[in-house]
């Protein structure tokens, strides 16, 4: 096992990986299970190390390959909607047993594979020929059951036992019997029943008349069974993410975009151990992330908070409850990452509870009031309070490693990330002269978390008539934004540091970060002005978004991960403090290049990242090649971006909605929304823009909630 610690886990994923890693595949997911496929319909991991049926961090099948008469196929159309892929292909020229030819084009295949509890692809043969024609499909199957960090480019250990493939009445069963004690098996059944069969190879005869068509169906029953509370076979999430959710505009390209949007999320909704949560991406992030999941859920809240309460609880039911080192866990904090897999039940990685992030634990604390903001559910927060406040305590004891007052982080684990707040890969923490910030680093948007976190947790607390004890964390909070105002304001570059590092010397490089300390309102007026005014200009934005960091720094590299590119994501939350501090017409521009990058890429949909070039020198935003696509807190960015324009603030504990200084682009003139969640009430409002004034119409049927509009 190699000793090195990787940059991060969602960095080591894409520098393991050459750039075409991705380029041309197909991915699709249901639940926990996904595919990741050639545009062909073939999965081959020796050809393309990627493609694969997985299942619980494991890639149970590794080839899946269709050839008529010894011939690949060409596809004609490669298309993925949610757990679907469909392909529509033809033939090449064909050698006929007849040792006649069968010229190309004349054969139509269609495969859709479906993933659903059984992975099924059904095959369509026509015969577009005017002759009859005798075809041979032959499907070739393997299965290596490789753990996702080994696809991924991680160094194996131990494995268990790989058993030869067997026919067994019909079906074709692949089985591994793992080292962590785990029996994973693939079982294919065939409708009909293979004319010929050998090895990992069935064989169909197809005799198709002119104008013919045949079918051949084939079901995958995917099995990963052991011990504990982890599901045999993949199961439905529950309920119906976003049901009764629509959003209707006079632009249909936006309609279209943010259809595709909330479809993702849907996507991306995953059940596993009975929980149902928000994987933080396809393909490599299949998996519970404590700060994807918690951001996505915010982003999403007035549309359907049932997944945040099942994501706050199943965050508080891995929260940390020792030291241990090896997975940089401690008590009250809140997990990073967790993994299912043979590595991490095995212990060779950290990741069956990693713990190596600092921000998800304040965010837990702010994600749990906003929950309650919206839906005045305060069993919830009844529920979760003793995790609250457990929260609150690692901020206070483990929190400031160095005695500072400021929340920082260093790894402590031999195989953690270096990097433990959002921008977690190795280079990303930079100083201007592009050399390494140096542990312990604590973070300018944390400082804003952990604000923010304190002043949720008053409101909680007042809510149980908790005055004193409320009072204490409000006293708290405004001591820690004076400070915070002191030390990391950049007088000579009218700007906010990055970070402190070892020391306490600032992280002087430009950088997006301090956007997300507006959102937290920890920034003083005056500095606020200032950020934004650097955060809008032309080295931070690109026209297609806000930088990670800004054009002409040292290490910026607009093709690198996080010190150049543009995420979603931060420019959604990144708006979301433009318009705390007034800077309407700021957000109008974020939300319009964000909407304006979205059409510019396959599906309307916005991928992870994308790449940092000038809008005045490329006419599309340039493609990170190895973006996760889609990922969940991307597909979150102009749900959050939408509302966060139209000024939504829920109070359900005092039936109140707020609408604050709404506004709209002059792209949109006309906004309905329909599924607006306050409390127990489905609201549904509509927007007109008139001028630069955007008019609210009450909706009819409120239940109660209390509409206020602050113009």
């Amino acid at each position: 096992m190699d000793p090195t610690p990787p940059a991060s886990d969602e960095a080591a994923a894409h520098a393991s990986h050459s750039p075409t890693d991705l380029g041309s595949s197909l991915s699709a997911k249901w639940s926990s299970v996904f595919a990741i496929t050639s545009a062909n319909g073939d999965i081959d991991g020796q050809a393309s190390r990627p493609d694969g049926i997985y299942f619980h961090d494991t890639r149970f099948l590794n080839r899946w390959a269709l050839r008529v008469n010894g011939e690949a196929l060409c596809p004609l159309l490669s298309d993925a909607t949610g757990g679907t892929l469909v392909f529509q292909l033809t033939n090449p020229d064909i050698q006929l047993r007849t040792d006649g030819m069968l010229e190309r084009h004349r054969v139509g295949v269609r495969r859709e594979l479906a993933l659903h509890e059984e992975v099924v692809e059904t095959v369509e043969v026509a015969n577009f020929s005017r002759s009859p024609i005798e075809l041979r499909l032959e499907y070739e199957f393997g299965a290596d059951f490789e753990d996702m960090f080994v696809v991924r480019g991680e160094r194996r250990g131990r494995r268990g036992k790989l058993h030869p493939p067997a026919w067994e009445q019909g079906h074709l069963r692949f089985r591994y019997d793992g080292a962590d004690g785990r029996q994973r098996s693939a079982l294919l059944g065939f409708s009909p029943e293979p004319d010929s069969r050998d090895g990992c190879v069935a064989c169909f005869r197809q005799e198709l008349p002119p104008g013919g068509h045949g079918t051949i169906r084939i079901t995958v029953s995917l099995l990963d069974e052991g011990g504990g509370d982890l599901e045999k076979s993949p199961q439905a999430p529950t309920g119906r993410p976003f049901a009764g959710v629509e959003v209707e505009t006079d632009n249909q390209l936006f309609d279209r975009t943010l259809r595709q949007a909330f479809d993702d999320l849907r996507t991306l909704v995953t059940r596993e151990r009975g929980a149902t949560y928000f994987a933080a991406g396809v393909p490599w992030f299949v998996a519970l992330f404590g700060r994807d999941s918690l951001i996505t859920s915010l982003q999403t809240l007035p549309f359907d908070p049932s997944i945040a309460a099942h994501t706050l609880e199943i965050l508080a039911r891995y929260q940390g409850t020792e030291v241990d080192d090896y997975r940089d866990e401690q008590p009250g904090k809140i997990v990073h990452e967790l993994r299912v897999g043979e590595m991490a039940t095995l212990g060779e990685v950290p990741h069956v509870r990693y713990y190596g992030t600092v921000d998800a634990t304040p965010l837990f604390v702010a994600v749990v009031a906003e929950y309650v903001r919206w839906t005045g559910d305060l069993d919830l927060w009844r529920r979760l309070r003793p995790n609250v406040e457990r929260a609150l305590d690692w901020v206070d004891r483990f929190g400031d490693g160095d005695g500072d007052g400021f929340t920082d982080y260093r790894t402590r684990s031999s195989r953690g990330s270096r990097n433990q707040g959002w921008k977690d890969s190795d280079n990303a923490i930079v100083n201007r002269d592009g050399s390494l910030a140096q542990p312990p680093i604590a973070l300018v948007e944390v400082q804003g978390y952990v604000y923010r976190a304190w002043l949720d947790a008053a409101w909680l607390l007042r809510l149980d008539g908790e005055e004193t004890r409320a009072d204490e964390l409000e006293a708290r909070a405004h001591d820690l934004q004076q400070r915070f105002r002191d030390a990391y304001w950049m007088p000579g570059s009218a700007y906010l540091a990055l970070a402190r590092e070892s020391g306490g010397q600032l992280a002087d490089s430009i950088t997006s970060n301090p956007g997300h300390a507006l959102w937290s309102g920890i920034v003083s007026p005056e500095h606020a002005r200032a950020v934004a005014d650097r955060l809008m200009g032309e080295s931070m934005f690109s026209g297609w978004g806000i930088r990670t960091l800004a054009e002409g720094e040292a290490a910026y590299n607009p093709v690198d991960y996080q010190v150049g590119a543009v995420w979603p994501h931060d420019n959604g939350l990144i708006a979301g403090g433009l318009k705390r501090y007034g800077r309407d017409g700021d957000v109008l521009r974020v939300f319009t290049a964000l909407f304006e990058a979205a059409t510019r890429f396959e599906r309307y949909r916005l991928p992870e990242l994308f790449a940092g070039f000038s809008r005045d020198s490329y006419p599309s935003p340039v493609r990170y090649p190895v973006a996760c696509s889609p990922q969940a807190w991307a597909c979150g960015s102009l749900v959050q971006l939408l509302v966060t324009t139209l000024g939504l603030r829920g109070d359900a504990t005092r039936g109140v909605l707020v609408v604050e200084r709404p506004r709209l682009p002059d792209w949109l003139d006309r906004v309905t929304l329909r599924g607006v969640q306050v409390g127990h009430s489905r609201l549904t409002l509509s927007f007109q823009r008139s001028g630069t004034a955007t008019l609210v119409a009450i909706p009819e049927g409120s239940s109660g909630i209390d509409l206020r509009v602050h113009a």
